[in-house]
């Protein structure tokens, strides 16, 4: 099942698609629902994930000379898409982001049902 949800990201909206994780033929779980919905009651996680993302980037924004605009985090981090998992112990949502400097694993912003932020490549929600 996907979805599609218009989301305020560090001041600029995107229209991002939803993706639950689950298997063919399987239906969105109650919990996947309960967390995205408190993901979307909760936008001030967002807006602190930038200083997360931002302290997981520096390095390679630093020391990238060709990127002008360092100060943007639009120009190494793009909001691709929301990923739901499927996790009874520990709810999670992933903004899931292309990112510049690791084009091949991309961005992970993932957000517990606590309100914990963690910040990696992709596989650390996949």
């Amino acid at each position: 099942m996907i979805d599609t949800v218009e989301l305020l990201v560090w001041n600029r909206t995107f229209s991002l698609p939803v993706e639950y994780d689950c298997y063919k033929g399987e239906t969105v779980t109650k919990k996947q629902i309960k967390s995205f919905e408190t993901f979307l009651a909760n936008p001030e996680w967002l807006s602190n994930s930038k200083s997360f993302v931002e302290d997981y980037c520096r390095e390679a924004v630093q020391s990238d000379d060709e990127n002008d605009k360092k100060d943007n985090v639009f120009s190494y981090v793009i909001p691709e898409s929301i990923f739901v998992k499927r996790d009874k112990e520990k709810p999670r949502i992933a903004l899931m982001c292309r990112y510049r400097y690791d084009p091949e694993h991309g961005l992970a912003i993932v957000f517990s049902s606590d309100g914990e932020i963690s910040v990696g490549e992709q596989g650390i929600i996949l």
